[in-house]
């Protein structure tokens, strides 16, 4: 028997992304606070909140749980699959329709070369 390794799963954490969304969420706060009149404009406190916004980002991205990755691990076909088969070359019926259909092909074409020439019979100057 032979034991197959498997590769552990590893999962990506975005600190970056973590404190950009810290920035949005501590500036949302922040004006929150200030439209409730929680704290007022020109103080620390609006700072201070957004700066705790931006470590709240931060700590979830690195620390908080992963996302669960899409979709299952790529794995390699054990066989490869076998080539197609050939097509079976044409039968005598499918070659006949196939002669039948070029011959009304060349009798649609001389017909429309006989339409082409000018009656004789017929006086275009009247």
């Amino acid at each position: 028997m032979t034991a197959t390794a498997t590769s552990p799963t590893t999962t990506k954490r975005h600190p970056i992304r973590g404190f950009l969304y810290g920035i949005v969420f501590g500036l949302g706060l922040a004006m929150i606070a200030i439209g409730q009149k929680w704290v007022a404009l020109g103080t620390w406190p609006p700072f201070i909140i957004f700066i705790v916004g931006i470590v709240i980002g931060t700590a979830w991205s690195t620390f908080g749980p992963a996302k669960a990755p899409k979709g299952a691990s790529p794995t390699r076909p054990a066989d490869p699959s076998p080539p197609p088969a050939p097509e079976p070359e044409d039968s005598p019926a499918e070659a006949t329709a196939a002669e039948t259909e070029g011959e009304a092909a060349e009798d649609v074409v001389a017909d429309m070369d006989e339409a082409d020439e000018p009656d004789a019979g017929i006086d275009s100057e009247a």
